[in-house]
């Protein structure tokens, strides 16, 4: 029925005007290829492909075209089912992170004037939910999410699943003001608590704002810019909206001369180590030392380790630098002990994300052995922190390292959330009350009696107490009044470099405390 008919005839191929070539087409080339919509004469659709090559005479003339027609539609088909699957995640049925590029990059091609908001969602602490509730449990509680987040969201909306637990979503047509409205109405939809596998769950989490053409006229501008305000709500404290400003741009290529810089003074011998003393608050003696971490950058001088311990933790430096601390520390003691200054005891901080090194235990055990220390010498100060957040293997590894008879520390005690259960639930020796309990002493009537509560309630648990910031003699008189056991601060000595600890410790009465 259709033979000797031309192809612009056949009403048939539905998209025959977009393809069909002329004698232009083929001009670079000797055949041309084509995949068009088409129906059967039952009025099935199909999908057809045309190859069209040129046919020379003897003369090297063109005398004709010759096609081959062929049905492609399972083809066409098994590639729609690969692309589905190439731009839909699995959990949640959401487009994924590479679909949401594409549409965002369709989406400025197509206007890069009207406004567009983009929003980075993370769930908070879905780790903990992780290990305390099982992966199976977490994947349900994000399918759930995804649907919270997909029904709240106007039509104009798009969200897609970005990453682990973080999602994407973007508001086409939206100014700043309606886009932290909308952020801040998805917060709320995620704060109501959800039934998952018959367990209540409560879930906070952290937007991240940038709109275009204000915070970047580009995708990848765009995208960066809302990573970077995601980053600060979480760096803030969570379960907030953080848009973005230029001065996030300055804070991250601040982050990256310190993380460029930082691994160069590992290596170069620019990191140092400052001591401050702890002294037996009844009889004056020295009992031991504070090992504190500083960087002497050779072009900006001393830097702060409030200006760059974060950034060690965020890309894992604190690792390799908490080994070396530790080595350093160890070494401190035993070169004090040649010199006749006795066993004094010393304190390095460490940092939750070093717990996250499965070879924690094992690195300390070696550091104790090779530089030939005994480990009741070696006290290892933890924040609040990591024992609010702390999983099955950082109690574990809490364990192991009480078993190698080290002694640990809770640091800045009282500026947690439930401080006195962590005394039950973890080997503890030390409470540290923190500064700022000490600073207002004895202007303070509230602070003099926490810190007295302190005092007692440890002793009563047979903990020892050592006082931080001691500044004043007023201050130390009252801590003596109370039988706090140890202390430290700038009314004894600042911290002291390590080449000249030797000088300044001799002045110090050493000796039994009793």
């Amino acid at each position: 029925e259709v033979q000797g008919h031309r192809l612009s005839e056949l009403s048939a191929l539905e998209n025959l005007s977009e393809l069909l070539f002329d004698d232009s087409s083929l001009a670079m080339g000797n055949s041309w290829q084509g995949e068009f919509k088409s129906r059967r004469k039952n009025l099935e659709p199909y999908w057809g492909q045309l190859s069209i090559s040129k046919v020379y005479g003897d003369n090297r003339e063109l005398t004709h075209y010759i096609g081959i027609y062929e049905d492609v539609t399972q083809t066409k088909l098994a590639q729609q089912r690969i692309e589905r699957l190439a731009y839909t995640d699995n959990l949640t049925g959401l487009g994924n992170r590479p679909a949401f590029i594409r549409n965002l990059d369709e989406r400025f091609a197509r206007d890069s004037d009207t406004p567009i908001c983009l929003l980075l969602v993370d769930i908070d602490n879905f780790k903990r939910i992780n290990d305390s509730l099982g992966h199976q449990t977490g994947d349900k509680l994000l399918v759930s999410l995804a649907r919270r987040l997909r029904n709240s969201l106007s039509p104009g909306g798009s969200l897609a699943r970005f990453a682990s637990n973080e999602f994407a979503v973007l508001l086409d047509n939206t100014d700043m003001e309606s886009g932290q409205q909308t952020a801040q109405q998805l917060l709320n939809t995620l704060d109501k608590p959800m039934f998952v596998d018959n367990q209540l769950i409560n879930v906070t989490g952290s937007v991240g704002l940038a709109c275009a053409p204000l915070h970047g006229s580009d995708p990848q501008t765009l995208m960066k810019n809302a990573g970077l305000a995601l980053h600060k709500a979480k760096a803030s404290g969570k379960h907030q909206v953080q848009v973005f400003t230029e001065a996030l741009n300055a804070e991250a290529s601040y982050k990256l001369f310190v993380e460029n810089n930082l691994r160069r003074a590992l290596a170069q011998n620019e990191l140092q180590v400052f001591y401050q003393p702890k002294l037996c608050l009844r009889t004056g003696r020295l009992l031991g030392l504070e090992a504190l971490l500083r960087w002497n950058h050779p072009e900006k001088g001393m830097i702060r380790p409030d200006q760059f311990i974060s950034v060690a933790e965020e890309t894992g430096l604190i690792i390799p630098i908490g080994k070396w601390v530790a080595r350093q520390a160890c070494r401190m003691s035993q070169e004090l002990a040649a010199e006749g200054l006795g066993n004094l005891q010393v304190a390095i901080n460490l940092s939750p994300k070093q717990f996250s090194d499965p070879d924690l235990v094992a690195s300390i055990a070696n550091i104790l052995q090779e530089e030939a220390l005994p480990p009741h010498l070696l006290e290892l100060e933890l924040t609040e922190g990591l024992l609010l957040e702390a999983t099955e293997d950082t109690r574990r590894q809490l364990d192991q390292l009480k078993q190698l008879g080290l002694t640990l520390a809770m640091d800045d005690f009282g500026t947690g959330y439930s401080s006195l259960s962590y005394l039950k639930k973890f080997p503890i020796d030390i409470i540290k009350i923190d500064r700022s309990f000490i600073n207002d002493i004895p202007d303070s009537q509230d602070d003099m009696e926490i810190t007295s509560a302190v005092v007692a309630m440890a002793h009563n648990l047979k903990l020892k107490v050592v006082a931080e910031g001691i500044e004043t003699a007023e201050q130390l008189a009252f801590l003596r009044r109370h039988r706090c056991d140890v202390g430290q601060g700038y009314l004894f000595d600042k911290p002291i470099p390590g080449d000249e600890l030797v000088d300044k410790l001799k002045r110090y009465p050493r000796g039994p405390t009793a």
